[in-house]
């Protein structure tokens, strides 16, 4: 399975100034990250082996504070190239090109697993597709397994029209891609079996950790 939009947001062609641009938190679609990646390094906290969806160029991984195993997934062959010279002495590391919903293609039913996380990635997919994934997530882990999202969203859809007055520089950001709407994720989460709780760090980037 692939999302629909997987090549349109294959970052190759903006990897090598991506590192540099997250750390202008100036940008109100930055603001937060650095606090963001702290938190979910500190949630995933005692974790034995974890999946990063949509690593990136691989500063979620190296925010992690301990852990055994991790697998880098993200469909970005550059960015992941990044990711690998950056993590190279963090510990073992195994990296996947592939799709965000692919994600257990390679790894298949590995019960070791008990946390997965996310960040700046899960807005790339539809909600639809959002909401695929949770359930894949929540039936691939165990009884206790953790889920970490960080990411760029909307607390409802009225926030996002509040949204669109406060930076209407922005507008066309928030047309190219697709934030999340926290009532209704959270609610799908919910739904699934998750305990949730979220975390704000500035008016676009959210945290949601679950629990099932």
């Amino acid at each position: 399975m692939k999302s629909q939009y997987s090549q349109k947001f294959n970052h190759d062609l903006i990897a090598s100034e991506y590192n540099e641009n997250v750390k202008d938190e100036n940008n109100p679609i930055r603001e937060g990250y650095r606090k963001l990646l702290n938190w979910v390094s500190k949630k995933a906290k005692g974790s034995k082996i974890i999946i990063d969806l949509g690593c990136g160029t691989g500063n979620t991984t190296l925010s992690l504070l301990n852990f055994h195993k991790v697998y880098c997934i993200d469909i970005s062959q550059k960015m992941l190239d990044i990711a690998k010279d950056k993590l190279k002495n963090k510990g073992e590391i195994l990296f996947i090109k592939d799709d965000l919903l692919n994600f257990n293609k390679e790894i298949k039913n590995n019960k070791e697993i008990d946390t997965i996380i996310s960040t700046y990635a899960i807005h790339h997919l539809t909600q639809k597709e959002k909401h695929q994934l949770f359930e894949k997530i929540y039936g691939f882990l165990n009884k206790g397994g953790r889920v970490i999202f960080g990411d760029l969203m909307f607390e409802n859809k009225d926030k996002e029209n509040r949204m669109r007055i406060k930076y209407p520089n922005l507008i066309k950001d928030f047309d190219d891609e697709f934030y999340w709407y926290i009532d209704d994720e959270t609610k799908k989460l919910k739904e699934i079996g998750f305990q949730i709780e979220i975390k704000r760090f500035s008016d676009l980037s959210w945290g949601i950790y679950g629990e099932k």
